[in-house]
């Protein structure tokens, strides 16, 4: 899954098999974001499915900080999916 720009935002979305798989992913991600202090904006819905929205609101753009970020989740989800 490829990360798409829409409305000058980075947006992905991924499903998991369980709700549990769903959420050991998110705690990962969510221990990364706090240690670069740099945090996604995501929705979870139908259980298994989360959709991430990725912004440097203080840039008004998207940063290397974004695109790093991006790269983690993405490698996150295709080792634990």
């Amino acid at each position: 899954m490829e990360w798409k720009i829409v409305d000058e935002k980075l947006v992905n979305q991924f499903e998991f098999a369980t709700q549990t798989k769903l959420v050991e992913f998110l705690l990962n991600i969510a221990q990364y974001a706090d240690k670069i202090n740099h945090h996604p904006d995501y929705n979870v819905f139908q259980f298994s499915k989360v959709k991430f929205i990725i912004f440097s609101h203080d840039k008004n753009q998207i940063t290397d900080l974004d695109n790093q970020l991006a790269e983690f989740i993405s490698s996150c989800y295709h080792s634990n999916k």
